[in-house]
C-alpha cells in the first residue's frame, strides 16, 4: 500500500510538475532511501519517537502537523486504512482544510482544478469531488487502486531526521493489546475466510451445515440478495454490488447461482471454489475451482473430513 501511494504521488507530481515527498513515523532509525530512490522520491522526512511503536492518531498528528504548516504541500496522501481514516480527519480539521476518502481516481486535465473521484452506492457511481480551498488538500487512497510501479531512473533522495520529542502525556488513548476478530461477528467486508450461502444453501436442512462448516474453518457468513430478501441471513451479510464488496484470502460459495451483482462484489477475492448443483452455473466461470454435486451429499462428508484432519493434527 505505502508502495503504491509512492507511486500515485509519482504520477501526480509528474503531471503537475511538482516533487514527491514522503513521509515516515518510526521508533527506530532506519534507512529508506534504496526504496524511495526507486519510487522517485526525490525528499523523505523521517519522524523518530519512542511514542510512534504503536499507532497514535495524537503522536502522529502533533508531528506532523508543524510540518504541514510549513511546507504548505499542495496534496497530502493517504491509505484509506485504519489509520489513514482516523488521522486524516484529525489534520483536516486542525488544519482546517478539505478532505476526499476513498479516493480511486484522480482527473489533472486541469491541474489547477483537479477532479477527485470516488466510489458510492456500494461501487455502483462515482461521485466528483473538487476541493474549495487553497489550503493542502488531504486525500484518502483506495488501496484497491493503487500499483507500485518503479520509476525508469533512479533519484538521490534527501533524507531529513526529525526527532519529534513528544511528552508521552500526550496520548491520551493506549494500545493495551491487539484482540482476533471474531470470525461469526467481523464485517465481512473485512474477513479473510467467507462461507458464503446462496438460495442452494439455506433450507432448514443446509443452513445449519453451512453454519457448522464455517465455525469449523473461522469463516465469516456471506451471502446473496435472494436469501437477505427471504429473511434467512441478515441484510449486512449480503455480498455484491448492492451489498459488500468483499475481498478474502478465501471464498467458498455454496449454492450460489453467481449472478453479475454478486461476482462483481468478490472478484478481489484470493480464491474462490464453488459448489453447485448445476453445472452450468455462472459462478463456475468466475471460480479458481468448482464442484457441480448436492449439498445434501457434499456438506456432510466435508464436514466430517475436516474434523477428522484437525483430530489427527492434519490441520490447525
Amino acid at each position: 500500500m505505502s508502495l503504491g501511494l509512492l507511486s500515485e504521488a509519482g504520477d501526480i507530481a509528474e503531471k503537475v510538475g511538482g516533487t514527491v515527498t514522503a513521509l515516515v513515523l518510526s521508533d527506530q532509525n532506519q534507512d529508506y532511501s534504496d526504496v524511495f530512490s526507486q519510487y522517485g522520491v526525490a525528499r523523505a522526512l523521517v519522524f523518530q519517537d519512542p511514542l510512534f511503536a504503536r499507532f497514535s492518531v495524537e503522536a502522529y498528528a502533533a508531528a506532523i502537523l508543524p510540518r504541514l504548516r510549513l511546507d504548505k504541500p499542495w496534496l497530502f496522501l493517504m491509505g484509506d486504512t485504519i489509520t489513514g481514516k482516523e488521522l486524516a480527519p484529525h489534520l483536516t480539521a486542525l488544519l482546517d482544510t478539505g478532505l476526499i476518502t476513498g479516493c480511486v481516481k484522480i482527473d489533472l486535465s486541469q491541474p489547477d482544478k483537479p477532479r477527485f473521484y470516488r466510489s458510492v452506492y456500494g461501487d455502483q457511481l462515482y461521485q466528483e469531488v473538487v476541493f474549495q480551498t487553497d489550503g493542502t488538500m488531504l486525500v484518502t487512497m483506495d488501496t484497491r487502486v493503487l500499483n507500485p510501479a518503479l520509476v525508469s531512473r533512479t533519484s538521490k533522495v534527501k533524507t531529513i531526521i526529525i526527532e519529534s520529542n513528544l511528552p508521552a502525556d500526550l496520548i491520551k488513548t493506549r494500545h493495551k493489546e491487539y484482540l482476533p476478530a471474531d470470525f461469526q461477528t467481523v464485517d465481512v467486508a473485512e474477513a479473510e475466510t467467507i462461507v458464503s450461502a446462496g438460495m442452494g444453501a439455506v433450507t432448514d436442512e443446509l443452513l445449519p451445515l453451512v453454519e457448522e462448516l464455517a465455525a469449523l474453518i473461522e469463516g465469516s457468513i456471506g451471502t446473496t440478495r435472494p436469501v437477505v430478501d427471504g429473511g434467512k441471513i441478515p441484510r449486512e451479510r449480503m455480498i455484491g454490488q448492492t451489498g459488500k464488496v468483499v475481498s478474502p484470502d478465501f471464498y467458498l460459495a455454496l449454492g450460489i447461482s453467481g449472478a453479475t451483482h454478486h461476482i462483481g462484489g468478490i472478484q478481489e477475492s484470493g480464491k474462490i471454489i464453488s459448489i453447485n448443483r448445476d453445472p452450468q452455473a455462472p459462478i463456475f466461470q468466475n471460480s479458481d475451482a468448482g464442484a457441480a454435486a448436492d449439498l445434501r451429499e457434499v456438506l456432510p462428508k466435508l464436514i466430517e473430513r475436516i474434523k477428522s484432519a484437525k483430530s489427527h493434527g492434519e490441520i490447525l
